[in-house]
């Protein structure tokens, strides 16, 4: 029995030697590991808030996962009484099997990102990392916080709740009373989000589909650029 095992262990290594030899030459794959795992970096940037921004990027990929897995079950229709959309949380809340689990973690980690993100900002203003030859990733960064904040706004009306509800009538009607825009702009551009004159199914679906299709592209892509001018540029040297 043994003298089995020991002959089938080489095998397996060997299989998966060669499934990687497969892909390495058709793609670098194996290099393009060691060269992000096995990077160099200054010892300046062993500092702890030098990880703030892979932590945000962590807590942001458990956003999505948890976020697909609430939306596997969640119905984005906010007509009738009771809404299908207050219904769908309720049941994943109170019925699904760690559904109350999976939207803690979804709602508390939305909080989380924000911190973390900010602390992220304060400590790459504080080392200067905002100078040239830095300052387009500081401003890809920016749009990217702005974007989370985004998401913030647009996931608490999924809800449906009357929290939800009036909370969000009054941040759009801050709106269309700012007084930097000029007139006739902010009116429009809170119709535009609310779909209408008043918070309906319409702006349900829309602060819906900006949640969970829309902001998730563009940040994904912002992502992409910032981290790739990361890794052309390097860490911003203490000041």
């Amino acid at each position: 029995m043994d003298s089995k095992l020991s002959r089938s262990a080489p095998r397996s290594g060997r299989g998966q030697g060669a499934v990687v030899g497969w892909l390495d030459e058709r793609f670098p794959l194996v290099q393009s590991v060691d060269a992000e795992l096995c990077r160099r970096v200054p010892n300046y940037a062993s500092a702890f808030y030098r990880y703030l921004g892979g932590l945000a990027l962590i807590i942001l990929f458990i956003e999505f996962l948890t976020g697909f897995l609430l939306g596997v079950y969640y119905v984005p229709d906010g007509a009738g009484q009771p809404a299908p959309a207050f219904t769908s949380v309720d049941y994943i809340q109170h019925t699904v099997y760690l559904g109350w689990l999976v939207r803690g973690i979804h709602f508390w980690g939305a909080s989380v990102l924000i911190v973390v993100a900010l602390l992220h900002m304060t400590f790459v203003f504080w080392t200067g990392g905002y100078r040239a030859p830095r300052e387009l990733n500081w401003m890809v960064g920016v749009v990217v916080f702005l974007l989370i904040l985004a998401f913030s706004l647009t996931g608490s009306l999924l809800p449906w709740d009357l929290n939800a509800y009036f909370a969000r009538g009054r941040e759009l009607s801050i709106l269309s009373g700012a007084s930097v825009l000029p007139g006739g702009v902010s009116e429009f551009l809170k119709n535009l989000l609310q779909g209408g004159p008043i918070i309906g199914p319409a702006t349900l679906l829309r602060f819906y589909i900006a949640h969970v299709f829309l902001l998730p592209a563009v940040i994904a892509g912002l992502m992409y650029v910032h981290f790739r001018l990361v890794r052309r540029q390097g860490p911003a040297e203490p000041s």
